[in-house]
């Protein structure tokens, strides 16, 4: 009698130990599918930064890039490249004359012939432009931080004459602007590696 009563207990659910046990293997198994997902989710945002990222550098580039290939030079402010570096990273600097398009007083649309320069200060990608190229006062002298978090700035400039690429550029020895130039960006953004991005610009390609 008492074994029969014993079976139909034992029958009747479960024991603490298999409650436990069971909790306990949700438990691990929540454990890991909320991992996972977590896990996914920051790799998502990170790609998606990256992405974002990527696009501004690539807009900022190109608009460079059209103001660099309408480059022209005068024997009064020629062309100028200087290699130089910042914490053991290349930080260049390029000046040149372009045509620019500015607003006027009226809201009218003025061309007019500007110099500009692109340089890396710090961790910072800025553009300097002056309108008034005889000025000496720095009231006609603009600047504008294009990115942030930048490593490394490297131009290297095409000597069409000779067929070889520069690290630097002295337009006061030269009568024409270089050929074409290889922009290099490299930005450092938060817990990622390093990324490079590079930009081919041939000089008078609009014209």
């Amino acid at each position: 009698m008492s074994l029969r009563l014993q079976r139909h207990n034992s029958e009747r659910g479960f024991t603490l130990i298999e409650i436990l046990l069971a909790v306990a293997l949700i438990a691990v198994i929540a454990a890991l599918v909320f991992g996972s997902l977590s896990t996914t989710l920051n790799a998502i945002d990170v790609a998606r930064s990256m992405a974002a990222n990527e696009q501004v550098v690539r807009t900022t580039m190109r608009l460079m890039a059209d103001e660099l290939s309408m480059g022209v030079s005068l024997q009064v402010m020629p062309w100028m490249g200087v290699n130089a570096q910042q914490e053991s990273q290349p930080s260049d600097t390029v000046a040149f004359l372009t045509m620019g398009q500015f607003r006027g007083a009226e809201s009218e649309r003025d061309t007019e012939i500007v110099r500009i320069v692109y340089t890396r200060e710090r961790d910072k990608l800025l553009r300097l432009v002056r309108r008034n190229l005889y000025g000496l006062s720095d009231d006609s002298l603009e600047q504008l931080e294009l990115l942030g978090k930048v490593k490394a700035f490297n131009v290297r400039y095409y000597d069409a004459k000779n067929n070889v690429w520069l690290d630097e550029w002295d337009g006061r020895a030269r009568s024409k602007p270089p050929g074409a130039l290889l922009i290099e960006l490299t930005l450092q953004q938060d817990n990622a590696e390093p990324q490079t991005f590079r930009h081919w610009v041939t000089i008078g390609a609009s014209s």
